[in-house]
């Protein structure tokens, strides 16, 4: 009697497992369709510095992400431009737009004229419409403005992360300015991680830290020098959470600081 039991209760826990199991296999998610593919914006603005641009034209690469699977094929982005202060064919040009085979993000390269006397910036706006190979995506970040200014603007991704960790969760023009007159201008183009476009050079840790505290240095002289005007973020400067925040969806403060009290320093 113990035996048959047993038994009955064995077969009864297999019963069980066997239905958990093609419970399991009906519950299985199913593959993402390459057909389902969407891409996105990684900002809604995308801000590009031509300062001491000497070239005749130059390439701007805006980084976009691919929802879904990467492919072996390349993929080309459909795009409508619509001018604004730029013109299409006189100001600057559409390269390409694709996400590359293997890649899960791709780039949108504008090629772009220097600026002339006058202009101190041009823009553009680039939708991202579906096509053969990506549906609509995020609507939010389906648009961005694109623009190409003489002015400072917020470096690319690799720089920028090394900025915000060493320098200053924040960033303004006059900060930017203030980097180059302290450290040179070659410091825009330093990044402590692998160099993902042409140009940049991987500095390490120990650079960065004795960078942050020559920064400071130079600016609380500065400071101590001159009290009654101590140097001050321009009314652009955002507090960013995390450097991953795209361009200008950062935090504007109450009271604009001075660049000294939102410095950091190892």
């Amino acid at each position: 009697m113990m035996k048959k039991t047993i038994t009955i209760a064995m077969a009864a826990a297999v019963c069980v497992l066997l239905g958990m199991f093609t419970s399991c296999r009906k519950d299985e998610v199913d593959a993402y369709d390459p057909k389902d593919c969407a891409v996105n914006f990684k900002a809604r603005n995308n801000a590009f510095s031509l300062k001491g641009m000497k070239e005749d034209t130059r390439d701007l690469s805006i980084p976009v992400n691919l929802v879904g699977p990467s492919v072996d094929y390349d993929r080309e982005i459909s795009l409508e431009i619509e001018d604004m202060e730029g013109v299409q064919g006189r100001d600057f040009r559409l390269k390409s737009a694709c996400i590359k085979a293997g890649e899960l993000t791709g780039y949108i390269v504008l090629n772009v004229n220097r600026l002339q006397e006058g202009q101190s910036s041009l823009d553009c706006k680039i939708s991202i419409v579906p096509n053969e190979y990506f549906r609509a995506g995020i609507p939010a970040y389906q648009q961005s403005i694109i623009t190409w200014t003489e002015l400072y603007s917020r470096p690319s991704q690799e720089v920028w992360r090394a900025w915000f960790l060493f320098f200053c969760n924040g960033y303004s023009q006059n900060l930017h300015k203030v980097i180059v007159e302290a450290l040179g201008e070659e410091t825009e183009h330093y990044t402590n991680s692998t160099p993902k476009e042409e140009g940049q050079i991987r500095k390490m840790p120990t650079w960065w830290y004795s960078a942050s505290r020559a920064l400071y240095e130079y600016v609380k002289k500065h400071d101590e020098e001159n009290p009654d005007s101590p140097l001050m973020h321009s009314e652009d400067y955002e507090y960013y959470s995390g450097y991953t925040i795209p361009v200008g969806e950062g935090k504007k403060p109450e009271k604009l600081p001075t660049i000294l009290e939102t410095l950091l320093i190892y």
